[in-house]
């Protein structure tokens, strides 16, 4: 069964770090190219699961739909990270309507009064 389509942002923490993107269920590589500029996010999109294959998997930071999302298991050096519970990844919530502050208003300087003349 093919998931519901992801948007994934994968960012290399050091340059020249390769990334290899791949989806399970059809076997399509979705990207793959040396991520040159670090901390550059580039983004794909994904149906269903999906694994990341690296020289350095530990250089790499991987977003589904916005939301951080680690490897099932602890991976390091060349190796492929899969992601296979990427369909239960819940669709990003909408941003809460933004409420805006009351506008402050200055009061009116009272104009200054003279105060009573004293007799004497």
């Amino acid at each position: 069964m093919v998931g519901r389509p992801h948007l994934v942002g994968i960012t290399a923490l050091q340059s020249g770090t390769s990334c290899l993107v791949r989806e399970t269920n059809s076997g399509e590589i979705r990207y793959n190219q040396v991520l040159g500029v670090r901390g550059k996010e580039i983004l794909v999109t994904v149906k269903g699961a999906f694994s990341v294959t690296s020289n350095a998997i530990e250089n790499l930071t991987v977003t589904i739909d916005g939301f951080p999302y680690k490897p099932e298991e602890e991976v390091y050096g060349r190796q492929m990270a899969t992601f296979k519970d990427v369909d239960s990844v819940p669709p990003p919530q909408s941003p809460p309507p933004s409420k805006s502050a009351p506008a402050k208003t200055v009061p009116a300087k009272a104009a200054p009064t003279k105060a009573p003349v004293r007799s004497r």
